[in-house]
């Protein structure tokens, strides 16, 4: 019943959009939110059957995915007139070296390489290990001992940052045709994320940065990005993850995706403790408090608690994150998120804030083209975030437009270098 739900919407909202004339992009979030939705939500009910109690809590459950989902597509469609963020510029400007592009390249690598060793400093301080007793650790053990520690992620924000900046810095070396700069800080990005990185994502969005730019630039490849999402994406996954735990070929691709599709049930269970009157509703504290508090380093407030909405009930719900010996973080998804701040209403509320996002993410690249790479960055981790909660993707969206920003008014050339950069597509 489920299946058929999501498939009838989100196969209504793809031939809403081609009849309205929207030229089809794997790259946008048009598309690649509506294939997360499709295969969790829908495939995903197939792939793990949930317990239900009965026909009429089914029915319920079901009513509840399909109302979000409705929401969702109003915000996202919804005309609204959105701030043009003109913010004054910056006394330091570093866009006269855009002339001199190997000067211009040594400090973003400098200052990017720079937070990278304060992020692995920072990590042997708290775990007290060396570097080479922190690198031999498996991926996923060293990561379950960073979050156990509880260390801030003020390093790891300043390294997004930076990262945001290069990959404009790459998109405008390679409209200029300085492959080997573009090539060089491409390196370097990818090394540097293979040695701090914890999750598989960053992995495989920095290693497609060539494809990414040739879709946006070039020419339009969607079939073969078809193919990669729906074939490559899942072999890369299932190697990362065993390469996380010591052991690349640990998974098959079918246990892999099996296991991807087990989100359901982490808000399922969610959804009969709110049932059972069991949840004690946050009445919109995801939004007005701990959010605004995760951007306050816990560098500088060792004492603050969980914000992150996924962290915070995995410990209402289970005791701990604690569990069979390593750490574990259930996802709950926007409508798990929301059902908590304001039960039913809260997650049609939570799902129109996800489409109201993106609204204003699409509305925000599409004017600037040296921002391409960025918004593909962005449009990967809002279609990942469908599992996780909107406090993430709200949170994500701000650091994305600080960066865009910090490059605007430091490194970007007022008029002339914006008209020879080529417009990327938009949606």
């Amino acid at each position: 019943m489920l299946f058929v739900g999501v498939a009838l919407l989100v196969i209504g909202h793809q031939l809403w959009l081609w009849v309205r004339g929207w030229r089809f992009n794997v790259l946008s979030p048009y598309f690649l939110c509506d294939l997360m939705i499709f295969a969790l939500l829908g495939l995903g009910s197939f792939a793990a059957p949930l317990p239900h109690q009965s026909r009429m809590e089914e029915l319920l459950f079901c009513l509840y995915i399909w109302s979000g989902l409705i929401a969702y597509y109003i915000g996202l469609h919804l005309r609204l007139r959105f701030p043009s963020l003109r913010l004054p510029s910056l006394a330091l400007s570093l866009a006269r070296l855009q002339r001199y592009p190997g000067i211009l390249a040594s400090i973003l690598v400098g200052g990017f390489l720079l937070i990278i060793a304060l992020t692995i400093l920072q990590r042997l301080r708290g775990l007290g290990l060396s570097l080479h007793e922190m690198l031999a650790l498996s991926v996923v053990y060293r990561h379950a001992q960073v979050a156990a520690e509880g260390l801030g992620a003020l390093p790891v924000i300043m390294m997004y940052l930076f990262n945001l900046i290069l990959l404009m810095y790459i998109y405008t070396l390679l409209q200029q045709h300085r492959f080997l700069t573009a090539f060089i800080i491409y390196f370097v990005i990818n090394l540097s994320i293979l040695l701090i990185t914890s999750t598989r994502i960053p992995i495989l969005m920095n290693l497609a940065i060539p494809i990414a730019y040739y879709h946006y630039a070039i020419r339009r490849i969607n079939m073969l990005l078809l193919l990669l999402i729906l074939v490559g994406a899942p072999l890369a996954l299932t190697f990362l993850h065993g390469w996380r735990g010591g052991n690349p070929f640990a998974w098959t691709v079918s246990d892999r995706l099996a296991e991807e599709a087990q989100v359901l049930h982490s808000f399922y269970h969610l959804w009969q403790r709110y049932l059972e009157g069991e949840i004690v509703l946050e009445y919109g504290a995801n939004y007005y408090y701990y959010s605004l508090l995760a951007l306050i380093p816990r560098d500088l407030w060792q004492a603050k608690p969980q914000t992150s909405f996924e962290t915070r009930w995995t410990i209402h719900l289970f005791g701990s994150l604690v569990q069979d010996g390593y750490i574990a973080v259930h996802t709950f998804t926007p409508w798990g998120e929301g059902l908590v701040q304001f039960g039913w209403l809260g997650g049609v509320i939570n799902l129109f804030f996800y489409g109201i996002i993106l609204n204003f993410a699409i509305n925000f690249f599409s004017k600037r083209p040296h921002a391409c790479l960025v918004y593909f960055f962005f449009t990967v981790l809002a279609s990942t975030f469908i599992r996780t909660s909107v406090q993430a993707l709200l949170f994500t969206t701000f650091i994305y437009v600080v960066g865009v920003w910090f490059y605007e008014r430091w490194f970007l050339r007022p008029v002339g270098l914006r008209r020879e950069l080529q417009l990327c597509a938009s949606s």
